[in-house]
């Protein structure tokens, strides 16, 4: 048995060879599925079956969790995190007997689960959706201090979109040379550091972005004013030198610094961002809205690249 984390009240552990019985027993009851978009099992022979598939604490490191009450050992539900890889974001859900509704273990369940989160894991941000008629996990969340976000479909359900920002990161502008300190060793490592260092970077009209985690810088970015490739024209930044030192990748920082460089272009009067981007960064581009032009070309000594843009003016198509 392994224990992940706790609260006052409660310890949550990794689903274990027997928690079938209760997970059938669970999902047996309408009420608790109401807004599951969920189907009962058919037994609990197939509800273990589905805990021996389960892959999510191999493949992630994180996941469902039993919720177990300190007094007595009781199975209360479960509880957790669990990464959607598509949209690189990570939510808290959980899922009560109702005997043990309206007696306060979502909240210290799903307030122990996003500690965990915050500080044992360093993510960023942690969603949650709830289905809009939800209203004992509206108010859960509400307590749980998240943010609504917007309203949504979830798998063809009315939800809304909750988040929570982890309190030990900020962002802010820092100099040229300061973003050195993670450019090089991550994207330059074994040259020279003055490989790190790009034409423009000196410019005023360049702008440069830390992410923290505390006092510890742990990801860079830098805009500059260039136009596209070949063109001139006014409001078009190029990105470059994004930067996650190792610990911190898959956390979400390269997304807190991608959303706070769009708002900070636009705050200078900009409407695009373009850059070369790595190829295996694609995937991470794309899910913020950003699209590839032409094919995959080579930047050399550094590899495999394509070009990508995102307009940041709703009402103008890029040209």
């Amino acid at each position: 048995m392994k224990r992940i984390t706790e609260g006052v009240r409660v310890y949550l552990r990794e689903f274990m060879p027997g928690d079938g019985m209760e997970l059938y027993a669970l999902n047996a009851d309408s009420e608790v599925l109401q807004f599951t978009g969920d189907s009962p099992f058919a037994s609990t022979a197939e509800a273990e079956a589905f805990l021996q598939r389960y892959e999510d604490y191999r493949k992630y490191g994180i996941g469902r969790w039993a919720v177990i009450r300190k007094e007595d050992n009781a199975f209360l539900g479960w509880c957790g995190l669990k990464l959607h890889p598509a949209e690189g974001i990570t939510e808290v859900g959980y899922r009560f007997f109702k005997k043990y509704w309206g007696q306060g273990y979502a909240t210290e369940a799903a307030e122990a689960s996003m500690d965990y989160g915050f500080f044992r894991l360093r993510l960023w941000r942690i969603y949650a959706h709830v289905h809009v008629d939800n209203v004992a996990s509206l108010r859960v969340v509400e307590k749980l201090g998240m943010l609504h976000i917007k309203d949504f479909d979830y798998e063809g359900l009315p939800a809304k979109l909750f988040a929570r920002v982890n309190p030990n990161y900020h962002l802010r502008l820092v100099d040229k040379s300061t973003v050195l300190e993670v450019r090089h060793p991550v994207l330059r490592s074994g040259r020279p550091p003055e490989s790190a260092v790009f034409n423009g970077d000196e410019l005023a009209t360049t702008f440069h972005l830390g992410a923290y985690y505390e006092s510890r810088l742990v990801g860079v970015a830098t805009l500059m004013l260039t136009g596209r490739p070949g063109k001139q024209e006014d409001g078009v930044y190029q990105l470059r030198g994004m930067a996650i030192i190792d610990e911190y990748r898959g956390k979400g920082v390269g997304g807190a610094l991608l959303n706070k460089a769009e708002n900070e272009v636009v705050a200078r009067g900009g409407d695009l961002i373009w850059m070369n981007a790595r190829e295996k960064a694609v995937g991470f581009y794309k899910r913020a809205e950003y699209r590839t032009i032409g094919p995959l070309f080579d930047i050399p000594k550094i590899g495999p690249h394509f070009y990508m843009e995102k307009s940041l003016n709703s009402g103008k198509q890029a040209k």
